[in-house]
């Protein structure tokens, strides 16, 4: 239980910064202190520009535009991890890759059960190759300077990152909305499975 406890409590403090003020307006190629956060995709009903502690006025890292962008980066990345986090619960629920993740232990991937209880189970070789991979992207795959917040030049769904178009700013968008809806939804699946002690998606019963 503590090994849980202090799982959650890490994702927590990590998703906290993500819930920095957003925007909806105008996302630019140009560096973003060109447009101020108020006018920045994101804002939205029924918050709007919703900075309650002043982050963005008064955070670390320079000018509001400047500490806007590190937020922004933050909770673009985040949202994108926990979409992947929650959509993985979900599958994982009803389906499992064949083979196995330690052959050497006789582990297959079926025997790894879902959520957090995967993290006593996965042997901690498995958790270091993650990590170093998550490194090397981390290294390798960077931020580029000058350029929107998730903007690693490898374009978007079919359409450049530049390319200001309706289509691509509803995306973006929806994006964000869909990050923050996944951010506060792995949360409640982790805490659900702690409170319940159990498969939070068979206690409630949502598949089979």
């Amino acid at each position: 239980m503590a090994r849980l406890t202090t799982a959650i409590t890490f994702i927590l403090a990590a998703t906290a910064a993500a819930f920095a003020p957003v925007s909806q307006v105008s996302l630019k190629a140009a560096p973003l202190n060109a447009v101020a956060p108020e006018k920045q995709i994101g804002v939205q009903a029924p918050f709007g520009f919703w900075d309650p502690l002043g982050f963005i006025a008064r955070g670390p890292y320079g000018s509001p535009e400047e500490n806007f962008e590190h937020y922004r980066a933050v909770e673009v990345k985040h949202g994108r991890v926990a979409m992947a986090a929650t959509l993985g619960m979900l599958v994982q629920q009803s389906y499992h890759f064949t083979g196995f993740i330690s052959p050497s232990k006789n582990l297959a991937f079926a025997d790894v059960p879902n959520g957090l209880k995967a993290l006593d189970v996965v042997p901690i070789e498995g958790w270091c190759q993650m990590a170093v991979v998550i490194g090397l992207h981390e290294i390798f795959i960077k931020q580029r300077e000058g350029k929107a917040p998730g903007d690693f030049g490898t374009g978007y769904f079919g359409f450049a990152m530049n390319d200001q178009g309706a289509k691509q700013l509803r995306g973006l968008s929806a994006e964000i909305s869909n990050g923050r809806l996944a951010m506060v939804g792995i949360l409640g699946m982790f805490a659900s499975e702690i409170v319940h002690n159990g498969d939070v998606l068979a206690e409630t019963k949502i598949f089979g």
